[in-house]
Formats: structure tokens, sequence, C-alpha cells
């Protein structure tokens, strides 16, 4: 069983809390809300970490953003991404007690790769953990998945993959993975115990 991280093995940050950090940007939440989501794939270049994306963010914009608003931006968003799901962590060792290899697959940025593994022992449970930060190379690379499968020593037939990103789970079966878009450690649930025949998140069916 595969498990990406954020929005899976931890919670996203919700729309009230990019709210709160469009605060003192000087943008209007709207604006922010629609920059931040659309750089969210800064995540997993190894050259690019916090500074290079909010940069960015503010490229876009066509605004600057001070070296102290820099700082908040960051140390409030390394707070968000550090709320581990509890319910799908218990999935993920129930698996494991059943016998089964479970990996995190992550697109991760070295910074808050950092502050996981100082915060977060539970993360050495997992049998395989694939940062794309370390790699090279991102979720939806097909070279990523591959990599993970073969650290896990598992076919993508039998493989079992969560991520809340629609893309990251079609690039994922088109490597042949059984993957499916994340929706609740409960929806995961009835997903690993229906087996066969479940209907995934699109209304198809697993093999």
């Amino acid at each position: 069983m595969i498990f990406d991280y954020g929005g899976v093995l931890c919670y996203a940050p919700t729309r009230q809390d990019i709210a709160q950090f469009a605060e003192g940007s000087g943008l209007d939440e709207n604006t922010f809300y629609k920059l931040y989501t659309e750089t969210r794939e800064y995540y997993g270049l190894p050259a690019a970490g916090y500074e290079a994306h909010w940069h960015r963010v503010a490229k876009a914009a066509g605004i600057t953003i001070s070296e102290a608003a820099l700082k908040r931006f960051i140390d409030r968003e390394s707070d968000l991404w550090t709320r581990p799901n509890s319910d799908t962590l218990t999935l993920a060792r129930e698996a494991k007690a059943g016998g089964s290899k479970i990996a995190v697959l992550s697109n991760m940025t070295s910074e808050l790769l950092e502050i996981l593994r100082g915060k977060f022992p539970w993360l050495d449970e997992f049998d395989v953990k694939i940062w794309s930060c370390e790699k090279g190379r991102a979720k939806p690379d097909a070279a990523i998945y591959r990599d993970c499968l073969r650290q896990l020593g598992c076919v993508p037939e039998k493989s079992l993959f969560f991520d809340d990103r629609r893309p990251n789970v079609e690039a994922a079966r088109r490597v042949g993975i059984d993957a499916h878009v994340f929706e609740s450690a409960g929806q995961a649930r009835a997903i690993v115990e229906g087996g066969p025949g479940q209907p995934r998140a699109d209304g198809t069916s697993q093999k």
C-alpha cells in the first residue's frame, strides 16, 4: 500500500487556512488563493524550496514580498502541513500488521522534509519512503512510481495507492497501479476492505 503525505497522511490546509495566509500579503483572498493553489507544483524540484516558491507567487502577482512576510508564510505553512491524519495512519499500520508493505510517495521540499523527520518518528514505520526532493523527480512522473514499486518489490497490479490529487492518481494508473483519489480515511478503508470490484472515486471498478 502506497500513501501520499500531504492531504492523505496529514490534513491539507483548508480554504480558511489559506485566507489567513492572505492577510498581510497585499492581495485579496481570492487572488491569493488562486496563486497559492496554482503554484503548488513547486514541490519536488530539489533546487526550489519554500523561498523560491513564494518569490514565484509574488512575481506572478506583480508584488514584492518582504523578507519578514516571507518568513511568516514559511513558518505558518510548515505548521499547516504537519497535522497528521491519525485515521489514515491507523489504516497504514493495520495493513503492515496484516503482512503488507507500506510506502510513502510524496512530492516534498527538503525544508519541510527536515521538519517532518524531526517531528514524526512514525515515518520510520513505513518500509519505503520516496521523497521527490531526494529523487530529482516528482509525481506525476512515471519514473517515481516505478522507483517506489521497485523498492517495495511489488508489481503494479498488486499495489494500492492513495493520493488527493487526480493527476497523480491518473499517472499511477497508467503505470498499472490500482490508484484512488483520496477523500477520507473511511473511504480508503472501504476500498481496502472491499477488495477487487470496489468502486473507485471516478465510478470505475478495481481489477
